[in-house]
């Protein structure tokens, strides 16, 4: 059943996008099947496709599903009314993101469908790996069987292999969602004003979820050690200094470091 299209801005580096998404995925609830997008809403499944001719996204349900919210989450997974000519125009300038934005024009950041569970997600990743923060949010996932706000605060961690910190901090957050102490349809200023005030929010959580939810362009999380890497300087206070002729799209630089290879902007 088509759900309906979204209208989407050029260049759309669409199977960059699934494959850089396939490694941040929430288990159960989403999958790359092809050159789709998965999603699975209760008894539905939502799929998104990508029509090139047309430049907009297909978006197919096998039942009857809210539209308009279907439609929406879309659009904000999928940035789609991204402006590469003026972003590009900008970071081409720079030696480390010149090759990288040839090789993969229209690269953005992906968002997500739910807030809460990209949160949760963030938690879980924090200093560990990409690989290992699927895990443990697989792990989550086959506790509690749903990742709501009520779900993740009654979850069992025992044995769960995460430091009781971090198992507090999940436990707060979810506890502040679920009493709206934390509320996602508010402006994302007044979101990350509450998210600081609760423990683990430090600052490179808040200012990668700025970048993936609060789509804040100049957002920069200078501490992460995959841009550090990725942009061949030694501490956060070289890449700042490197990162200053990135502004006022520092975000869209970051996304590039993270998603695009040195390898893949080679070939």
């Amino acid at each position: 059943m088509l759900v309906g299209h979204v209208a989407v801005s050029t260049p759309f580096p669409w199977r960059h996008l699934l494959d850089y998404f396939a490694h941040r995925l929430i288990p159960q609830f989403e999958r790359i099947e092809g050159d789709s997008y998965v999603r699975q809403v209760g008894a539905r499944t939502i799929a998104v496709t990508y029509d090139a001719p047309n430049s907009q996204l297909q978006v197919t349900s096998n039942g009857r599903v809210k539209a308009d919210q279907v439609l929406t989450n879309v659009a904000r997974l999928l940035d789609v009314t991204h402006d590469a000519e003026r972003i590009h125009k900008h970071l081409r300038r720079s030696p480390v993101l010149k090759r990288r934005i040839a090789s993969v024009p229209g690269m953005r950041p992906i968002g997500a469908w739910s807030p809460f569970e990209l949160c949760v997600r963030t938690i879980l990743g924090q200093q560990v790996t990409v690989a290992a923060a699927g895990t443990l949010m697989r792990r989550l996932v086959e506790r509690c069987g749903s990742v709501t706000p009520q779900c993740v605060a009654d979850a069992n961690f025992v044995s769960f292999g995460m430091p009781g910190k971090r198992v507090e901090t999940i436990r707060s957050f979810a506890r502040a969602a679920a009493e709206g102490r934390v509320d996602f349809e508010r402006p994302w200023a007044e979101v990350e004003a509450a998210l600081k005030q609760l423990p683990g929010f430090g600052p490179w959580t808040r200012a990668y979820l700025a970048i993936r939810l609060g789509r804040d362009p100049d957002a920069f999380p200078e501490t992460d050690l995959g841009l550090i890497r990725a942009a061949k300087v030694e501490s956060p206070a070289q890449l700042l200094v490197l990162a200053d002729a990135w502004r006022p799209y520092r975000a869209y630089a970051a996304t590039y470091l993270w998603a695009v290879s040195e390898t893949a902007a080679a070939v």
